[in-house]
């Protein structure tokens, strides 16, 4: 089939290539000449596994190609994925611009018979509200609409596009729900699980999806605090609550709160769609209200240990908000620089892939090409990222390097036992046994 991406950031990009891999014809647009000319060279905006493998893979074998032309994109596709951003947490559910502004050019070049599928996370009633405009800017137009959410993590998102534990397609067109069947004929073969449903409740299974994950790593959190109250281990609380079918293990990781583009914003996105159709849904604030202080948790936990910020100097390990992507919109780690740079600390950080990103957002932040590189003449290292160089460590060798030998896990990635027998004073978060502060 022929495919029209509209927009190439996260979703757009990992839809495009992994489409263009399962046989499909796809062309990528987006309105920044920049990033199609990047795109056009075989090379990614951003890190994510496989990504760059597989968009040249397809640009080679000339099944996918990018423009920045609406006009060109949309021009004799049978399909149109409208996959552009919405705008962080500020506008909630209204931030739609960019959508309509789509649809609109959409709608004056599209062929007729085109199927409009939805990606882009919007709250319900979008879909039908995309409908309204395509019929006023073009009344002759034969179309369908399909509202087809994406469930992709960061870091696994190929992974998660090629081999997904369900498909949503959200439509009250018959020709819609085939075509998607159609799109994903590959993976609908292979076993894949596909979920027909009201573009409604389409729309409205992201938001709950992710503001439900949300709440998962908030409960985490809050029980973190109880567990260090109590003497308890979080992590083993977690490991014996996750290992119930009914709750499962994954998103129930204490430490410095979840991060990243789409939690922070879709939680807020539904807490206030609930509001305009009459329903108070408080449980959503309070799982933001928690994980803000899950952030200023650890950040006590730093100045306890090195008594006075001013003059000191902290190193941190991992700036994206999650191992396996560079990406650092709403990443924890950026709050806590942020916060800890105030103070008057002297901030010093190690990523693999974010550095040069976080710096740009952050002029003053001090980059460091290792690990121990960054914690040389530290009073203390905060960990903010699970990235796995980081459990590797040699924990002699890096309280050698060290001012004061303090950590704080801001992820509990390392093993406050072996890190105590090194010599060093370890905080975790949810975990007893912390000895004390290192500093006068």
């Amino acid at each position: 089939m022929k495919v029209a991406i509209i927009g190439t950031g996260h979703v757009g990009l990992i839809t495009g290539v992994a489409l263009a891999s399962l046989g499909h014809d796809v062309i990528g647009m987006d309105a920044n000449p920049e990033r199609v000319a990047l795109l056009r060279e075989g090379t990614p905006p951003f890190e994510e596994p496989r990504l760059r493998e597989l968009l040249q893979e397809g640009m080679q074998a000339g099944r996918l190609s990018f423009t920045d032309s609406i006009k060109e994109a949309v021009g004799g596709t049978e399909v149109v994925m409208i996959c552009v951003g919405r705008p962080p947490i500020g506008l909630g559910d209204r931030s739609l611009v960019a959508v309509e502004s789509a649809v609109r050019d959409i709608a004056r070049h599209a062929p007729r018979g085109v199927v409009v599928v939805v990606k882009s996370t919007v709250p319900p009633g979008t879909t039908a509200r995309i409908e309204q405009v395509i019929r006023l800017e073009r009344p002759d137009l034969e179309f369908s609409i399909v509202s087809s959410p994406e469930f992709l993590r960061e870091g696994h998102a190929i992974e998660d596009t090629l081999e997904p534990d369900r498909i949503v397609a959200g439509s009250d067109s018959v020709r819609g729900i085939d075509t998607i069947r159609r799109l994903y004929a590959p993976l609908l073969d292979a076993g894949r699980r596909l979920i027909e449903t009201d573009p409604r409740s389409a729309e409205l299974s992201k938001l709950a999806s992710n503001a439900f994950l949300a709440m998962k790593i908030s409960y985490a959190n809050a029980l973190a605090q109880v567990a260090e109250k109590a003497g308890a281990d979080v992590t083993e609380v977690t490991q014996i609550m996750g290992a119930d079918a009914r709750i499962g293990s994954s998103f129930l990781g204490a430490g410095l709160g979840y991060g990243g583009y789409c939690l922070p914003k879709d939680i807020v996105t539904l807490e206030r769609v609930a509001e305009r159709l009459g329903y108070d849904f408080g449980l959503l604030r309070e799982a933001t209200k928690i994980n803000d202080e899950a952030l200023e948790s650890v950040a006590r936990k730093v100045e306890e240990a090195v008594w006075n910020l001013e003059g000191k100097r902290v190193a941190v390990f991992g700036l994206a908000f999650k191992a396996g992507t560079d990406d650092i919109r709403g990443a924890p780690a950026l709050g806590l620089v942020r916060r800890l740079l105030q103070e008057g600390a002297e901030v010093v950080a190690w990523d693999p892939m974010a550095g040069e990103l976080a710096k740009a957002e952050i002029p003053e932040l001090k980059l460091a090409d290792d690990p121990m590189a960054a914690a040389s003449g530290a009073h203390c290292v905060v960990i903010c990222t699970e990235w796995p160089e980081i459990r590797g460590l040699d924990l002699d060798e890096l309280r050698s390097q060290m001012a004061y030998p303090v950590v704080v896990d801001g992820r509990n990635v390392l093993d406050g036992g072996k890190a105590s027998a090194a010599g060093i004073t370890y905080h975790s978060v949810g975990r007893p046994g912390a000895p004390a502060a290192a500093a006068p």
